[in-house]
C-alpha cells in the first residue's frame, strides 16, 4: 500500500489541485457574469460633489470625483466610495453639479471607466489561473499515443524536432516574462514617467498649498505598509483653485499639518511634486511595493529571458 500510494501521490496530487483551480475558475466566472448583469440592469447617475484628481506616492494624476450628498472625507481609502475614477476626458467636460452616468453593485457606483478597469483584471487573473489547467490537459493529451504521433510527424516534417525543446522554453518562460512585463507596465510604466517629469521637467512652478484633509488608507496586513494622504487646495498661476489629493510618506505626512510646499507642472498643473523631500523619504519611497516589486520583476525577466537558453545549451551539451 506505501508502495502504490509513493507512486501515485503525486498524481493525486496534481489531479486535485487541477480539479479545485477549475472549481474556482468556474465558480468566479459565474461571480462575473452575474457582476456585469446586475452592472447593465443598474444604471444609475450621480451628482458631482467636488472633482478631485489624486496624485500616489509615486504615480501621477489619476482623475477623479466625490459623489453623494456632501461625503466627509477626500481620502482615496477601501472604505471611501465617494471617490470616483473617471477618464481625463470626462473630467475636463463635466463642472460641480453635474451628473455623470454609471452602474451601481451592491451599492457601490462604477463609471464605465471603472467596470472596464473590473473586466480588464478580472481577464489578466483568469488567464494567469488557466495556465496550470492547460497545462496540465496538455500533459494527459501528449500521452494518447495517436495524438503523440501526429505531433511527432508534424513535428519532423518541419524540422521543429531538432530545437522542439527550445522552443517549449522559450514559450513557456517566454510567456511568464509577457505576463511580467503586462503586470509591471501599469503602475511601474506610470511611476517612471512622472519621476522623469519630478527630476528633468523644466517648467514647474512652486506654491504653497492649504491642507484640508488628511489620512491613510491602513492596510490589514503587518508587512504590507499603508498608504498616506493629503488633501490641498491650491492656486496655480492663471488657474482656478484646484483640489487635489496626494500620496506622501509616512514622514511627510507627520511634517505637514495645515500648509506643504509643493512644485506642480505648468503644463498639466493637476500633476504636483512635494517640494521638499530628505533622506528619510527616499528610504521609505525604495520600500515601497511598486519600487520592491519592479526590482523583483526586472530579476524574474531577466532570470527567465535567460533560462529557456541556457537550458538548451545544456542539453547539446555546450555547458
Amino acid at each position: 500500500m506505501k508502495e502504490l500510494w509513493d507512486k501515485y501521490w503525486p498524481k493525486l496530487l496534481a489531479f486535485a489541485a487541477f480539479i479545485v483551480i477549475i472549481y474556482t475558475i468556474y465558480d468566479n466566472v459565474q461571480e462575473h457574469q452575474e457582476f456585469l448583469v446586475k452592472a447593465e440592469q443598474n444604471q444609475v447617475e450621480e451628482r458631482v460633489w467636488r472633482k478631485y484628481v489624486v496624485n500616489r506616492l509615486l504615480e501621477g494624476p489619476i482623475y477623479s470625483v466625490q459623489i453623494g450628498a456632501l461625503p466627509k472625507s477626500s481620502i482615496p481609502t477601501k472604505h471611501n466610495d465617494s471617490m470616483v475614477s473617471i477618464s481625463q476626458e470626462l473630467f475636463e467636460r463635466i463642472d460641480i453639479g453635474d451628473t455623470i452616468p454609471g452602474y451601481e453593485v451592491d451599492g457601490k457606483f462604477y463609471t464605465e471607466t471603472l467596470l472596464k478597469e473590473e473586466v480588464r483584471w478580472f481577464y489578466i487573473l483568469l488567464t494567469v489561473f488557466s495556465l496550470y489547467p492547460i497545462g496540465y490537459l496538455l500533459y494527459w493529451l501528449f500521452k494518447i499515443k495517436v495524438v503523440w504521433n501526429v505531433l511527432t510527424t508534424i513535428s519532423s516534417r518541419l524540422y521543429l524536432d531538432k530545437i522542439a525543446g527550445f522552443l517549449i522554453s522559450f514559450l513557456l518562460f517566454g510567456g511568464l516574462s509577457f505576463l511580467l512585463l503586462f503586470f509591471l507596465s501599469t503602475e511601474t510604466k506610470s511611476a517612471l514617467e512622472n519621476g522623469y517629469e519630478k527630476y528633468f521637467g523644466d517648467n514647474h512652478e512652486e506654491v504653497t498649498a492649504t491642507v484640508t484633509d488628511r489620512g491613510f488608507d491602513r492596510r490589514t496586513s503587518k508587512y504590507n505598509r499603508s498608504e498616506y494622504y493629503l488633501s490641498l487646495m491650491y492656486i496655480p498661476k492663471d488657474h482656478e483653485p484646484i483640489y487635489l489629493v496626494k500620496g506622501v510618506t509616512y514622514h511627510t505626512y507627520n511634517k505637514y499639518k495645515t500648509e506643504m510646499p509643493i512644485t506642480y507642472n505648468v503644463d498639466n498643473p493637476y500633476q504636483v511634486f512635494a517640494q521638499e523631500m530628505d533622506f528619510y523619504d527616499y528610504t521609505l519611497v525604495l520600500l515601497t511595493d511598486t519600487v520592491l516589486l519592479t526590482v523583483v520583476g526586472i530579476f524574474l525577466i531577466t532570470l527567465l529571458s535567460w533560462l529557456p537558453y541556457l537550458l538548451w545549451k545544456r542539453k547539446k551539451g555546450k555547458l
